[in-house]
């Protein structure tokens, strides 16, 4: 694809937001062991939904009668849903009794016998999101398995391709509905089309030229992004990106470490999700900085991208190790979430405490970790658009 500018911001519903963006996994309207508050004092600005699980509970009367996800949980900022289909496909991938995938859609039997099918269906999907409220809404596809032989990714793209198109008519006739015009996207929500074929070069394009042709407002990495071995596959990313313009934003789901996020970020990608801060919390694994990334110019951030000196940048802290038991530094040195700074005079939260508190198993453990990991995660999206523009000049 050509080389054109990459958006720097995008407009949703008359707000602007600046790109990149993280969305922590809020499945059920909820980050874990937060309050929406907490998230935007934390500097985040987009949350990512289940729309198949809000719609099992508190279900679809509940979440109409609150106005749809915002006014229920309080959020003032972007909010992307996920179809849901990826959790059902690995369920049914687990425990084919469960459902089976078809053309149609997902069926799931459900019941103490399994005897009652429900059907999961692009449309549905689409009405759920709008229901929902989502500013971003993603269209059902169908996962392709990290296993999958040629004949199950042809299947998988193909099956893809027609929910796309079935996803993109629902959506025009919802718009219709609320009397929105496809064209002005700046007062309108945006749908996003995963871009399936597993690692297969062909079915990988095949996909994209042809979701391209039904035509979205921005694209998705659909897929595993890990390779046989267990490991990142970044060239596998880079692929998957060249296939779109650069025009439209690019959404990198389910991604990743923040070493993860600034290399895709290189690559032409805007948005991340990611469970990681969260369950890493916890798993007491907190992520801190290696160094003061206020002293990171964006000349350094490049020369690290390009020497592949990332990991330079980060390092992990495992605070149940024994190391800690009487060490009463503050988690991370260069960080200024409320756990690691001095607030109103009072010293930070110490290694040794926080430790402390998860041996005693105190609810509070779990929040203060959790406030220290997604304000990292926050961090290295700040840290991206003030200092990341020689990554793309690079790349």
């Amino acid at each position: 694809m050509a080389k054109a500018l990459r958006p720097t911001q995008i407009t949703l519903h008359n707000k602007q937001y600046p790109l990149p963006l993280y969305s922590p996994d809020a499945t059920w309207a909820v980050a874990r062991n937060m309050m929406s508050a907490d998230l935007q004092n934390l500097g985040l600005l987009s949350v990512m939904v289940n729309s198949y699980h809000l719609f099992q509970h508190p279900g679809e009367e509940v979440l109409q009668k609150a106005g749809g996800v915002k006014n229920f949980m309080q959020w003032p900022g972007l909010l992307s849903s996920d179809s849901g289909g990826f959790q059902v496909f690995s369920l049914i991938q687990k425990n084919p009794d469960l459902g089976k995938i078809t053309d149609e859609g997902i069926v799931l039997y459900q019941g103490p016998k399994k005897r009652r099918k429900i059907l999961f269906t692009p449309e549905i999907s689409i009405h759920q999101q709008f229901t929902i409220g989502s500013d971003i809404m993603i269209a059902l596809d169908d996962f392709t398995p990290p296993d999958a032989d040629e004949a199950r990714i042809e299947q998988s793209v193909k099956r893809t391709l027609a929910w796309a198109a079935r996803a993109k008519t629902a959506f025009e006739n919802e718009l219709a509905k609320q009397q929105l015009s496809i064209a002005d996207k700046a007062h309108r929500p945006w749908l996003l089309a995963p871009i399936q074929g597993h690692r297969n070069s062909y079915w990988r394009k095949y996909c994209a030229d042809a979701l391209l042709e039904i035509g979205f407002d921005m694209y998705g990495l659909g897929g595993w992004p890990f390779d046989q071995n267990g490991r990142f596959d970044y060239e596998y990313c880079r692929f998957n990106a060249s296939l779109t313009p650069d025009e439209f934003p690019r959404f990198a789901l389910g991604v990743g470490t923040p070493e993860n996020m600034i290399r895709l970020y290189a690559q032409g990608y805007d948005f991340f999700d990611c469970v990681l801060p969260t369950r890493d919390a916890r798993h007491q694994r907190l992520y801190c900085f290696a160094q003061d990334p206020e002293n990171i110019t964006a000349e350094k951030l490049a020369e690290l991208w390009q020497e592949n000196r990332l990991a330079e940048l980060f390092q992990y802290r495992y605070i149940n190790r024994g190391s800690y038991r009487d060490d009463f530094d503050a988690v991370d040195p260069y960080c200024d979430c409320p756990i690691c700074q001095k607030t109103s005079g009072h010293p930070p939260v110490s290694r040794a405490y926080l430790q402390h508190l998860f041996q005693i198993k105190e609810n509070a453990a779990f929040r203060f970790a959790t406030l220290h990991n997604l304000r990292h995660f926050s961090r290295v999206m700040e840290l991206l658009r003030e200092k990341g523009e020689f990554l793309r000049a690079a790349s």
